[in-house]
């Protein structure tokens, strides 16, 4: 009866264990970098900065424009926690200002909150895997989904480059390249 208690004990331990190990992991990407890059299709720059400001959480800012008069500001905060040794899962909530080219009504543009989930992984040494899915709702009645597939190239631990499609209801479906400054 007490081997039978022991391997029961054992058996609760070693389970907690493995719950547990994945939130005392460090997570497996850097959420402090600068990100800038370039649309295609309608063409544009962006820019995102991000800051870790503890264990599992950061700040966001974003700003991207067509220079049609138009421009998407964005800025937040959101989580970051790592599923295993390769893939991190990550999120965050966010104020944004919309103004697109066709919109006369919004000198300021429009205001407007969202939320985003995604996930990284590491497929190789130095190539990176990564999905975003959310939702921006100007109000009850205008909600944009956006959809963001891509991969990302670690030259070295400060500097990567990426390319990723967006499907997303703010522009149009489009491509964007970027570069990535880890700090």
């Amino acid at each position: 009866m007490k081997i039978f208690k022991k391997i029961k004990t054992l058996q609760w331990v070693v389970m907690l264990m493995s719950l547990l190990s994945a939130s005392t992991m460090a997570t497996n990407f850097n959420y402090t970098n600068l990100e800038i890059g370039f649309t295609g299709n309608p063409s544009g720059l962006a820019a995102t900065g991000r800051v870790a400001f503890m264990d599992g959480a950061h700040f966001v800012v974003n700003g991207s424009s067509q220079f049609e008069g138009d421009w998407i500001a964005s800025g937040g905060a959101g989580f970051h926690a790592p599923i295993n040794g390769f893939v991190d899962v990550h999120g965050d909530a966010r104020i944004y200002s919309v103004k697109f080219p066709q919109d006369d009504k919004h000198d300021f543009g429009e205001l407007a909150y969202g939320v985003n989930v995604g996930l990284r992984a590491w497929i190789l040494p130095q190539i990176e895997a990564n999905a975003v899915v959310g939702q921006v709702a100007f109000d009850s009645d205008d909600t944009r989904s956006i959809v963001e597939i891509g991969g990302r190239f670690h030259s070295t631990d400060a500097l990567s480059i990426g390319a990723s499609y967006r499907a997303n209801g703010l522009y149009k479906e489009q491509f964007y390249f970027n570069v990535r400054f880890e700090f």
